[in-house]
C-alpha cells in the first residue's frame, strides 16, 4: 500500500493515461463535447501542468449544446487540487453548481 511507504505516496491506475495517448492525443476523441446536452461544470487549478489552461478553454468552447456551462479556476493548485490546501474552493464551487436550478424558463 502506498500509505505504508516512507514517505507515504498516492497510487492511481494508469488507464486514463493510456486512453489519453490512444484517443485524445491521437486526434480521435472518445466522444464529441458538442453533443453534451446537460449543464456542465469544469474546474481547473492554476498550476495544473497535466492539463494546461489552453486545453480546458478549447474543450469549454466545444460545449455548444450544453444549456448552461461554467468554468472555475482554483488558484494555487495542481492536477490534484482536490487533495490540496485550496480544495474547499473546488468543493464549494461544485456544490454551488449542483444546488442550482437549471430548469429552462425560470
Amino acid at each position: 500500500m502506498g500509505a505504508g511507504l516512507v514517505p507515504p505516496v498516492l497510487r492511481a491506475p494508469n488507464g486514463v493515461l493510456a486512453d489519453a495517448r490512444d484517443s485524445w492525443n491521437a486526434g480521435k476523441p472518445l466522444y464529441d463535447p458538442g453533443e453534451i446536452r446537460v449543464p456542465t461544470f469544469l474546474a481547473h487549478a492554476e498550476w495544473d501542468a497535466d492539463l494546461p489552461s489552453s486545453m480546458l478553454y478549447a474543450y469549454f468552447e466545444k460545449l455548444v449544446s450544453a444549456p448552461y456551462k461554467r468554468y472555475v479556476q482554483i488558484g494555487e493548485g495542481t492536477h490534484f487540487v482536490m487533495m490540496e490546501k485550496n480544495r474547499m474552493q473546488l468543493f464549494h464551487a461544485a456544490q454551488q453548481f449542483l444546488d442550482e436550478d437549471f430548469r429552462v424558463g425560470q
